[in-house]
């Protein structure tokens, strides 16, 4: 009798856990993988953005509105540093591109960004 109490608990655990994973699962949203060479800027915030490249002399994207998802072909073969910028030139922050691996970034409120 004990044995069986045991099994049908164990069974309600693994049953518990495996709905919880594929809740999980479900709830997530897909990662969309950079492509090589290319870096792509979505501006999710209440304000537009751009990536400055300063060690290709300042070389820029144009300017992603509020809203709006834009890639860029730049390639590259080597980590190179990245500004990401509001419209009005204020630099968020800075990150790492690498030409070979390629990068998302979103900008968000904060303002702040993130790779995705």
């Amino acid at each position: 009798m004990q044995q069986a109490t045991k099994r049908r608990m164990g069974r309600g655990i693994a049953l518990a856990v495996a709905a919880g994973a594929t809740l999980t699962m479900a709830t997530m949203g897909t990662a969309q993988a950079a492509a090589p060479g290319v870096l792509k800027l979505c501006s999710k915030g209440s304000y537009a953005s751009y990536a400055s490249f300063p060690e290709r002399g300042g070389f820029a994207t144009y300017v992603v509105p509020s809203g709006k998802c834009d890639t860029f072909d730049f390639g590259g073969n080597r980590p190179e540093r990245v500004d990401i910028v509001q419209s009005g030139g204020r630099i968020i922050g800075s990150v790492t591109y690498d030409g070979r691996a390629g990068l998302n970034i979103a900008t968000v409120d904060g303002p702040s960004f993130y790779p995705f």
